[in-house]
């Protein structure tokens, strides 16, 4: 095309006009006449490079490609070309990819922004001299379209470069900014020796391929990522590693079933065992359904069975040794009854001596409630307001004997006392105890405190007075009593002391299993206090015969 342009007489007639001196239409319409009449007709089917510009002798510049773009600049950017050189004769001069400064639109594609100019200087025959330089502008696209389906293939780099390593086409956007290839690819390019070579770039190694063209100084290069390369290998890499996961994925899977069929089994019956070893006699251990069953199988259910067996010989062990404490306590409580009885009658002889009085039918009365309280239906709870009233019935008996020498006083809510319940005859013994013992040579009246509360799941129960009170000595022997009963104290004393406590304290721990749950203190001429603890026990913690439910026990 360079050729047809060049024999084409009416490019030297535009090239001897000067523009400048005219308007700027007039030059418009000369490259509009130069479309219609040469361009145009010259490539009927627009297969072909047109002339992009064309630079004068006379330094003016026809601009094909946008006319808008005639400017100093341009014709600035021609000169440093150096495109009308004369050493270049009528030579094709290729220059770098750079920017289409002949647009003054540029499009956002970097390949189609960028173009590779080639400059041509025309020589007239007629006017002796180099009339016009021929511009071409080739898009940078055009190129990259020889190559760029290649190069997304391979996941590679493509560039295209001169002999001084210039950028004449890339697939890498940023070389094709720069417009050279990297430094230490072009040395390697210009001294290696070698059609293929490996090289190091952005921490990646690339395998090197260059192929030289035939016509000129330019280098085709092309640079594949080595896994790129290696992607086969790599693949049946990773095949045998999958593989080899899923063996042994299959092999701990193998491990597991065998684990839990066998070595499971007996961890957990060596941890049962241990369990019991420690005092608990509930440790069976886990029975999961098997289709195959096998002799640990059959290990963990005859363990089962023999767990069960001893708990059970405890349990009926444990029920007769509760029987034979309970008819041990039946006697105990047959002791207390007929000591009071016995004193009770010595207060109505007492009372009779001296004449009839209504006072001794209210005592009678009184022993009477407390007899019809005492035995309850046969039930060993029962609700704290009967043993309240049990308790006022005795007092009215020992206010009749004693007058106003003796003062009772009962500090409780009795809206929290109805919803509890008490061992029977629980309260009795521990106020008799002040009524006996603390008026034995005292010269003043003596008050009598009973107060009860709940707190923190307990109920407290305390009787205070300020009678005689006990010394050190007297103090010990009683707690001796509590704790063990009379018959296991060295001294016997005259009176029953501490039988009635003692009696408490035996049946709070059988039916609760507290060990001191009765308390005395005392101090010689000052009161004694006697406190005692039970659990909170509500109307849901006893069975319909007045016994406490298992739970309970």
């Amino acid at each position: 095309m360079s050729d047809v342009y060049a024999g084409t007489d009416e490019f030297e007639d535009y090239a001897e006009t000067i523009y400048s001196k005219r308007s700027s239409s007039y030059k418009k319409g000369a490259i509009v006449r130069i479309h219609e009449q040469i361009l145009e007709p010259l490539d009927r089917l627009n297969r072909r490079e047109k002339l992009s510009a064309m630079y004068t002798w006379r330094g003016e510049l026809l601009n094909f490609r946008d006319p808008n773009q005639d400017t100093e600049e341009t014709k600035h950017e021609l000169e440093k070309m150096q495109v009308n050189d004369p050493a270049n004769l009528m030579r094709f001069i290729w220059y770098p990819v750079r920017e289409n400064f002949l647009l003054s639109d540029m499009p956002e594609d970097i390949h189609e922004k960028m173009a590779v100019f080639v400059s041509r200087r025309v020589f007239s025959r007629e006017h002796n001299r180099y009339e016009y330089v021929q511009i071409f502008a080739l898009d940078e696209g055009v190129f990259y379209d020889l190559y760029k389906d290649k190069a997304k293939v391979l996941r590679g780099e493509i560039y295209i470069v001169d002999g001084e390593g210039n950028i004449i086409s890339s697939s890498d956007e940023e070389t094709l900014k720069e417009g050279k290839i990297p430094e230490n690819l072009f040395v390697k390019v210009r001294d290696n020796t070698k059609k293929f070579f490996e090289i190091g770039k952005k921490g990646k190694s690339y395998l090197v391929d260059i192929k030289k063209s035939e016509i000129n100084d330019w280098r085709t290069i092309m640079a594949v990522p080595e896994t790129q390369i290696t992607a086969s290998v790599d693949s049946l890499y990773l095949k045998f590693f999958i593989i080899l996961l899923v063996s042994m994925g299959i092999s701990a899977l193998l491990i597991v079933y065998l684990y839990r069929s066998f070595m499971e089994p007996i961890n957990k019956l060596n941890i049962s065992m241990k369990e019991v070893y420690n005092g608990n006699l509930n440790a069976y251990v886990e029975l999961k359904e098997h289709p195959r069953k096998n002799e640990i199988y059959d290990m963990m259910v005859y363990y089962n069975s023999m767990l069960k067996r001893i708990n059970t010989h405890i349990i009926e062990g444990l029920k007769a040794d509760r029987k034979k404490k309970e008819l041990e306590l039946e006697v105990l409580m047959s002791q207390i009854n007929p000591h009071f009885l016995y004193n009770t009658l010595e207060n109505i002889v007492w009372k009779s001596n001296e004449a009839r009085r209504p006072d001794i039918g209210r005592m009678a009365a009184s022993l009477g409630r407390m007899y019809r309280l005492s035995i309850s239906g046969g039930q060993v709870i029962v609700p704290m307001e009967h043993e309240i009233e049990h308790l006022m019935a005795y007092v009215k008996i020992q206010k009749n004997r004693y007058g106003d020498s003796v003062e009772f006083e009962l500090q409780t809510d009795m809206a929290q006392v109805h919803e509890l319940y008490s061992l029977k005859i629980l309260l009795q013994p521990i106020v008799e105890n002040s009524f006996l013992y603390g008026t034995e040579g005292l010269e003043r009246p003596m008050k009598v405190r009973l107060s009860i509360h709940e707190r923190d799941g307990w109920v407290w129960i305390r009787v205070v007075d300020n009678g005689c009170g006990m010394d050190k000595e007297r103090l010990a022997q009683v707690r001796s009593q509590i704790k063990k009963g009379r018959k296991n104290t060295e001294e016997k004393a005259p009176r029953s002391t501490g039988i009635g406590l003692h009696s408490a304290q035996m049946r709070i721990r059988l039916y609760f299993g507290i060990e001191d749950a009765v308390s005395i203190y005392s101090k010689k001429g000052m009161g004694t206090l006697v406190v005692v603890k039970i659990p909170v026990i509500t109307k849901e913690d006893v069975d319909e015969s007045g016994n406490l439910k298992e739970k309970q026990k």
